[in-house]
Parts: C-alpha cells; structure tokens; sequence
C-alpha cells in the first residue's frame, strides 16, 4: 500500500460514489408526495428522476476525460461543490420547473465527481490484490447507496419531508470537501494535458440521451405508437450516431473508439446499459405498487425494498467478487443476469390488486437483487480489463454513463407502458406487471449480448486467470 491514508481515501470516494447512487433512488419513494407538493402531472413527475439520470449520462464521459485532462482531485472538488450547491437550493423548490433545473444541476455535479472518484481509487490502490479488494468495496457501495436511497428516502419523507431527501447531501458534501486534503491530487497524464475538450461530443450524447429519454416520457401525452414517438426516437439515434462520427473525427474525442469497440469493455457497456434498463422501473413501478395498490406508507415501502436491498449489497460485495476470482468476469456475467431475469419474470406475473407483500413483492425482488448484485461487480471489472491508466476517468464514466443511461431509458419505458395500460382500460397493477415484464425481455437481450460478445478468456483488473 503506497498511500499513507489509504483507509480514509477510501471512505471519502466510497462516501462520494455512495452519494452518487443514492440521489438517483432516494426521490423515487416521495414521488407522491412530490407530486402532491408542486403539481406534477404524472408523466412530468419521473423527470425528477430522470433530470438527474440523464445529465449524469449526458456528461459523466466529459467528467471523465476532464478528470484526466485536468487532474483528478481538482475536478473531483469541483463537482461535489456543485453537487452540494445544487441539493441546498433543490430542497426550497417552489414549482416543479425549478426542481427539475436543480436536479439537473445535481447530475451534472455527479458526472463530475463520480469519474474522478473512480480514477483517485486506482491512484492510491496500485497493487492489484488490494485494488480488486477496493474494487469490490466500491461496488458494494454503489449497490447499497441505490437501495439506501429508497430505504432513507421513505423514513426521511414521513418524518421531516420530501424536501430532506435532498438536504441530507449538504453535510456529507460538506464533510467530504473539508477532508479532501488527504486524497492524491491525480495529475493529469501529459498525453491527456495537452488535448482539448470533446465539448460537441458532450452535447450530442446528452442531447441524444435527453431526447431518447423524452421521447417515452412524451407518449403519456401522444401515444407510444404515435409518429411524434417514433419521430423523437429517430432524432435521438440520429444524435447518437453523430456524436460517433464527431469521436471518430476529433483529435481528442470524449470517448476514444478503439476504448470502446474492444470487446471487453464495449461488450461490458452494452451488458450494463441492458441490465440497467430493468432497474430504474422495478423499483419504482414496486415502490408505486406498495403505495398505491397495497396502501403502504413512505416509510413501510422503503422497509419493504430491504431484502432486496440486503441481498443486492452482500452479492456485489462478497459473492459476486468470490465468484469472479474463481470462474472469471464472463461466467458470473451471464448466471448473474440469468438470476435477474428469473427474479423479474417471478416479480411481474406475482403482483395483483389483493395480494400480500410476502407473495407478490418479497420473492422476485429477492432473487432479482441476487443476480444483478453478482453480475454488477463482473461486468464492471470486464468493463476497465485491460485499460490503459491514462483513460481510467474515461472507463469509470463509460460504465456510470451506460448505468445511468440505461436506467433513465427504462424507467421512461415503464411509465409509458403503465400508462398506456391505463389509458386502454387495463388496472394500475396490470401496468405496473407489464412494465417488468418488459425489463425482463431487456435483461434477457443483455444476456444474450454478453454470450455473444464478451471473450472467454477473463482479466480481473489486469490480472491474468
């Protein structure tokens, strides 16, 4: 161990990374009362989610390539000032125009710091042991802190308001800013000081992002099978396909090509961009269905979410890691996801109108948490195998961006295909269960990518099996 303070570094990036994941779940269980509060019609109220998911997506690759081009503490700071900032004046929002902004405000911070979190975590773990250990404590925490999200933030809401949900951040940003003394300053590599910054890049794929994700949100308004819909879809992938060509074109692009195709990671990538599009719906179609079909309170749906909760945290920290250093990356990958779909397919035929919570909730979430808690830590080892140390910043803001992608896309999908539902005469419970459903053919098309692409012989962190 080179780092004098190895133990604190690791806590404060783990704190931040923890922070990170945890605002995107923490307003899923207020929604009601949020919606309550400001006026939110109920399409324009999954933007308090998805402002902060698709800024991250937007921006985590230009958070990256900052941190490496800048210097990782330097960019690191000033995101989590921001990051803090935002949650202060977030938490006085008056209408839901400004707590959208201030969300968005948010995800922008997070793209910021969350990369060079991930970049300062290699710098001060160099031996590969005890950075696959760190590795390990660094998804267990990214896992926990989106499930804490939805336990804290059901407790938080129906003792002190929905508004905490988003002060909670302001001492821990806070905290974490005035021990920052102690973490390396992450020089940036010459190769990357003396590039520029891919700024076109960065507004095509958060334009994409944004519109993609718009595109589904807007459906509550125009129908799913309308032209609009489809016509927003196509703009999206035609600002996709852009920001491809300008990265094949720029001398130094946000996301170097030859990175990308390589197997490992883009197959990496694409498996989390899958996966994740379940995951954003499935915990908030389940924490609706707890709290609009079963009657349960803010604070009763963050407890019923515990299991999975537990099950996701103690997967990713010690059976996923377990697993990998016996069998390789590719294998967990592909049972992981396998336990996942189960999980959703159990979830999504289990829920009606008179069921219990032990029956139609505890099961599938149960087994779902399981699966995606092993093959998290798999497909992000997979996702940074073979890196060079100078695009670090780049790889942890390529698998984030896919994450946060992935789950604002899904969870677009769900509540359009849940008010679809409705709008046709179907139940609230009918939607909620077609909207799984759903994620699960996403998951089960991820797990065929990840056969299909991912190659057999696995690295863990660079280092042979």
């Amino acid at each position: 161990m080179t780092h004098p303070h190895w133990r604190l570094c690791l806590i404060l990036l783990c704190t931040t990374q923890f922070v990170a994941l945890l605002d995107f779940s923490i307003t899923m269980i207020p929604l009601p009362q949020i919606q309550q509060s400001l006026g939110f019609t109920p399409g324009g109220l999954q933007w308090v989610i998805n402002a902060y998911g698709v800024a991250i997506a937007g921006f985590l690759l230009l958070g990256g390539r900052a941190a490496d081009m800048f210097g990782r503490r330097r960019v690191f700071l000033l995101g989590l000032s921001l990051f803090t900032v935002a949650s202060l004046v977030g938490g006085f929002s008056q209408n839901p125009a400004m707590l959208i902004a201030t969300r968005a405000m948010q995800g922008l911070g997070a793209a910021m710091f969350s990369p060079a979190a991930f970049s300062l975590l290699l710098a001060v773990f160099l031996d590969p042991q005890q950075r696959n250990r760190a590795l390990g404590a660094w998804t267990a925490v990214a896992a926990s802190g989106f499930v804490a999200g939805l336990i804290l933030g059901g407790i938080i809401t129906d003792m002190l308001g929905w508004r905490w949900v988003l002060w909670i951040n302001v001492p821990v940003g806070v905290l974490v800013i005035v021990l920052s003394g102690v973490l390396p300053i992450g020089k940036p590599d010459v190769q990357n000081a003396s590039g520029r910054l891919d700024i076109l890049g960065a507004v095509l794929v958060a334009s994409g992002a944004a519109t993609l994700v718009f595109a589904f949100a807007n459906s509550e308004h125009v129908g799913l099978a309308s032209p609009a819909t489809f016509g927003l879809v196509l703009l999206a992938l035609g600002l996709l396909a852009a920001f491809v060509r300008v990265e094949s074109r720029v001398e130094s692009p946000l996301m170097p090509l030859p990175v990308f195709w390589r197997r490992s990671t883009g197959g990496a990538n694409l498996v989390s961009l899958l996966a994740n599009t379940a995951l954003g719906p499935t915990f908030v179609v389940v924490a609706l269905y707890m709290q609009e079909v079963l009657g349960f309170t803010a604070t009763q749906t963050g407890l019923g979410l515990l299991p999975m909760a537990t099950a996701f945290t103690l997967s990713s920290a010690w059976g996923g890691p377990v697993l990998i250093a016996r069998m390789g990356t590719k294998p967990v990958i592909l049972g992981g996801m396998t336990l996942f779909i189960g999980g959703l397919a159990l979830l999504g035929t289990s829920l009606s109108a008179d069921a219990s919570w032990s029956t139609s909730i505890l099961p599938g979430t149960l087994i779902a948490g399981i699966g995606y808690g092993i093959a998290f830590p798999a497909w992000t080892a997979a996702g940074i195998d073979g890196v060079d140390a100078a695009n670090h910043g780049l790889a942890g803001g390529m698998l984030t961006t896919t994450q946060e992608v992935g789950s604002a896309v899904g969870l677009a999908v769900g509540v359009a295909i849940s008010i679809a539902v409705l709008a046709s005469g179907g139940s609230a419970t009918q939607g909620f269960s077609y909207a799984i459903l759903i994620s699960a053919c996403m998951v089960l098309i991820g797990l065929v990518c990840a056969a299909a692409i991912l190659p057999r012989q696995s690295t863990l962190l660079g280092v042979a099996r």
